[in-house]
């Protein structure tokens, strides 16, 4: 029976590395300290003032010894725990961020590196060994040069795709010790397929997880040996994805950047919410928060928006088992920060059921130019150009003296965050 890895002409054929800096931002905090990354009890933690306050990153030993992780809350750390809880420094790691894609570009160009997050990065090295030897050789410069000039200790999975790179850092990798590991076709059988875990599994979610369980699929091996008519007829596009990756092929291309079309575009924003949400005027202050910062965007790009949709996340699963829910309607083009209010309380009114809320987040898409709005045949022309007027005099007067120079009424309660998130970079301390 012919395998998907039967044939090696068709098989891509790259030398790809994934690049992680191991405990980012509590290795920075560490460094700042003066002491060894990997050595450090750290956690660093957002709005310390909350008891639900998030924890963004912990030190290898501190993960290790007390379970401590990225979403672990301020209320879960016990005070006989030998941790430093730091506050987190976003402009920091930025700058060092950039400062580490700056090195590993000097093995590659620009154009074969393509940022994964902001401590993961994946690089094309296929034209770097006459220059600089062998794949382990480049990876192990890469570590030295970087732990030299920033303290940082990164680890790096290797393949001949973007795929089996990402799936060696995670798996190998970060375990242990030079911190380095290779995955190819021939160890399939022996790397891949010997995942626990569907969700260990890069690119499938929870959900995707629990549809694969439910016709039969239980892990990675399961997947590569499923029917792959099935997994079509079952997901689509997605299911042919899943299907090759579960034999670690992955065609894309890091020089090939996908550039959505203008009608696909999007603009939203979220966030994750300090306590319980109960009540439905304080979740509709930060909803209409949410509403008027993806408002203010569409306008600076000077495009209106025709789908808006919500999600909202529970603070703990409901008596289904559901997490939250979301929900979307059409609207006519519009980038007007009240039209997005009416839809945003419209959509949260018609679902919600009293659930306590942890987190929201509002989305607009089907994107157009300006010059496609059209008015609808109830509007009052001279109403709707005195309020496009003001929310354009609102724009400006923010961006020359700050988002709380003006803000509007219900930011002022205590349920409001937009104030107090205005100085934030990326939701956290700068």
């Amino acid at each position: 029976m012919m395998t998907p890895l039967d044939d090696k002409s068709r098989l891509p054929v790259r030398d790809i590395m994934c690049i992680d800096c191991k405990s980012f931002f509590a290795s920075t905090e560490a460094i700042r300290r003066g002491e060894y990354p990997l050595a450090a009890k750290i956690a660093v933690l957002s709005r310390s003032e909350s008891q639900g306050g998030l924890i963004l990153a912990a030190s290898p030993d501190t993960k290790r010894d007390y379970g401590v992780k990225l979403g672990t809350r301020k209320y879960e750390i016990k005070p006989d725990m030998d941790i430093e809880l730091v506050a987190p420094h976003m402009g920091d790691y930025i700058k060092l961020n950039y400062r580490i894609s700056k090195i590993i570009q000097q093995f590659t160009d620009e154009q074969h590196t393509y940022t994964y997050s902001i401590d993961e990065l994946l690089a094309d090295f296929t034209k770097s060994h006459a220059l600089f030897g062998t794949n382990d050789e480049i990876a192990f410069k890469i570590q030295e040069k970087i732990f030299k000039e920033t303290g940082i200790v990164t680890t790096i999975g290797m393949g001949p795709n973007p795929l089996m790179a990402k799936l060696a850092l995670d798996n190998a990798a970060k375990e242990k010790a030079p911190w380095r590991a290779y995955w190819g076709y021939d160890d399939v059988p022996n790397t891949v397929w010997k995942i626990d875990n569907l969700t260990d599994f890069w690119s499938i979610g929870t959900k995707t997880a629990e549809k694969l369980e439910r016709i039969g699929i239980h892990s990675i091996y399961d997947l590569a040996h499923a029917d792959r008519k099935k997994l079509q007829e079952k997901f689509g596009v997605l299911g042919d994805a899943l299907y090759f990756h579960s034999w670690g092929i992955d065609y894309s291309d890091l020089a090939k950047r996908y550039v959505p079309r203008a009608e696909n575009k999007g603009y939203g924003n979220g966030q994750v919410l300090m306590r319980d949400y109960a009540v439905k005027e304080d979740i509709e202050t930060v909803l209409f928060e949410i509403s008027d910062q993806v408002a203010t965007r569409l306008r600076k790009h000077e495009v209106l928006g025709e789908v808006i949709g919500i999600q909202v996340g529970f603070s703990e699963p409901n008596e289904k088992g559901q997490r939250g829910w979301s929900a979307q309607t059409k609207i006519d083009p519009t980038n007007a920060t009240d039209d997005f209010i009416r839809a945003v309380k419209y959509l949260f009114e018609k679902r919600w059921q009293g659930e306590p809320l942890r987190n929201l987040s509002v989305r607009v898409n089907r994107i157009s130019k300006m010059n496609n709005f059209q008015m609808s045949l109830f509007d009052d022309e001279k109403h709707h150009e005195a309020n496009l007027r003001l929310e354009h005099t609102i724009d400006q007067i923010r961006n020359k003296y700050g988002y709380k120079s003006i803000v509007r009424g219900y930011s002022k309660t205590k349920a409001g965050t937009a104030i107090s998130r205005s100085t934030l970079v990326g939701g956290h301390q700068a």
